[in-house]
């Protein structure tokens, strides 16, 4: 396994900021990523309280049904000690989803490891996982690559359906035909066996999307004891309640500030990541495992479709008595996130950078300030089969990166096709046309029917010529076939349908070729800086 670092743009002008202007740091978040920041956030931790036994007690009660490794309660008596913690999270996929969560993942246990060095004290990786998201449409398929190409399968779910992630159950046995299929995709290997064993032994008595992805996750993590937290566990919403409480008391100045700053956001240039409004109460009521948006409409949190309408009071009674009632949005989840955790760094994708950097205001509403943000790493992998490829065409995996691969297709195409063919064709088809406009001039007095016929007479011959053509062409590309396809796997490798590997595959898809020890080797490699992408040849 060789890691290069990649010299790679910023993905937007959000990201390039970000990296890149220290005024859009201190404008829009509280620390820098530097060794100042971190030594001032960590002041910041020692000034308030968290029920660290509580939080270590439900990170335990989770994780125990796939069993702790010595690392992970390492890590969880050195959070009950007072130990901040590195957090990232991610929502449930299958097979762990695209890699950007494995990658994640990766760059909360390396981000941890690094400030443990660098600040010398304890820090532990947290992974919490978004078990209250409904969307099951983005949680229900796999990419994998077939006949040199990425293909989605999709695991079937109900239509409509918008229950959570960890309430959302499915049938084991179909669960397992599916997985099935996808190795199927990957190819036997020698690693195949095993691998299945691993995925369907963390099928085995996980029947809900979170709870099939957190086995998987603490199995692959074992060796570097990242700690995994469900952010719709009952447990969890017991310790939030008085957040919530809080929240519910503060939405409108939340809603307010927020916005405030998503239009001076907007009129820097950065757009309107979040399309935050005033009446926005960024929250929802939770029924039967449904979440219901709620806004502020006279004075009350109402869902209308949903006939749901509570007074203040209403609200912060069910924040006390029945937190698992209440679930937070995409504004009000990396607060509660930072009120329950000791959060000293953020990893976040350049997506999650882009709508945390409008909360500042919603943080100060709660007495708290934003934790040093950092974006994660991101890793493109070559494989020997890749590696082949790149060989035979001459090009770099940067050139396949920078879209280069088509390109190169293309002018190869363009070189071995018969232009002299062509060029007989178009000088045929040049030829009856001008004999058609002489025909049509000399039977222009026959009328208007006469001229259509011709026309429709040209219109034919052009069709049957372009259908020439095209004949030509396929016996073309079926003959250098072998060559063409290079370009296509390798599109498919490295930059499938014009995206990185991370938003398609599965870490399985590498695993079954390097092994299942994938994760632990990359972990024990993985350094360098927050934000960088590195090319690794396994």
């Amino acid at each position: 396994m060789e890691f290069k670092r990649l010299d790679i743009r910023p993905a937007g002008n959000i990201m390039d900021a970000y990296l890149n202007n220290p005024d859009f740091i201190r404008t829009y978040f509280d620390y820098t990523p530097d060794t100042e920041g971190y030594t001032a956030r960590l002041k910041e931790l020692d000034s308030r309280r968290f029920d660290r036994e509580g939080l270590a007690r439900t990170v335990r009660n989770f994780m125990a049904k796939t069993g702790i490794s010595e690392r992970a309660e390492a890590h969880l008596h050195e959070l009950e000690s007072g130990a901040p913690a590195v957090v990232g999270g991610q929502q449930a996929g299958l097979l762990t989803g695209p890699l950007y969560s494995v990658n994640k993942a990766l760059s909360v246990v390396a981000e941890a490891r690094r400030l443990r060095g660098m600040l010398g004290t304890p820090v532990v990786p947290i992974f919490w996982i978004a078990g209250e998201d409904h969307d099951l449409q983005e949680i229900n398929h796999v990419y994998a690559i077939s006949d040199d190409r990425p293909v989605k399968r999709q695991f079937p779910v109900p239509y409509g359906a918008k229950t959570m992630a960890t309430e959302s159950g499915f049938d084991p046995a179909e669960m397992e035909l599916f997985i099935r299929g996808i190795f199927r995709d990957y190819g036997e290997t020698f690693h195949t066996e095993s691998l299945l064993e691993i995925a369907l032994g963390c099928l085995d008595g996980n029947g809900t999307y979170t709870s099939f992805f957190a086995a998987l996750m603490n199995r692959l993590f074992t060796e570097e004891g990242l700690l995994l937290l469900d952010a719709a566990d009952p447990a969890l919403r017991r310790i939030e309640a008085k957040h919530f409480e809080l929240m519910v008391k503060r939405s409108s100045e939340i809603a307010a500030g927020v916005a405030e700053t998503e239009e001076q956001y907007g009129n820097e240039g950065y757009g309107n990541p979040i399309g935050a409004e005033r009446e926005d109460a960024h929250l929802f009521y939770v029924d039967s495992g449904e979440r219901f948006l709620l806004r502020r409409e006279d004075g009350r949190f109402v869902n209308p479709q949903a006939g749901l309408s509570f007074s203040e009071e209403d609200l912060t009674g069910i924040a006390r008595n029945h937190p698992e009632c209440l679930s937070n949005n995409v504004v009000t989840r990396p607060v509660m996130q930072d009120l329950v955790l000791p959060v000293l760094s953020f990893v976040g994708g350049p997506g999650e950078i882009a709508y945390w950097s409008l909360l500042k205001p919603a943080f100060r509403e709660m007495g708290i300030r934003m934790p040093v943000v950092v974006p994660r790493q991101s890793l493109t992998f070559i494989t020997r089969q890749t590696e082949c490829l790149l060989e035979e065409t001459g090009l770099e995996a940067e050139d396949v990166l920078a879209g280069r691969a088509e390109e190169e297709k293309q002018q190869f195409i363009e070189q071995v096709s018969d232009r002299a063919a062509s060029e007989q064709i178009s000088r045929m088809e040049e030829q009856l046309e001008a004999g058609y406009r002489e025909l049509a001039v000399s039977l222009e007095s026959r009328g208007r029917n006469i001229q259509e016929l011709i026309s429709r007479n040209i219109g034919f011959h052009s069709r049957q010529f372009d259908y020439l053509k095209d004949k030509i062409r396929e016996s073309v590309l079926l003959e250098h076939e072998t060559a063409i396809r290079r370009f296509t796997r390798l599109e498919s490798e490295l930059l499938p349908e014009g995206g990185y590997q991370e938003r398609k595959y599965t870490p399985f898809q590498y695993m079954n070729e390097y092994g299942p020890g994938f994760i632990s080797d990359l972990a024990a490699r993985m350094s360098g800086e927050p934000g960088d992408h590195f090319l690794v040849r396994l």
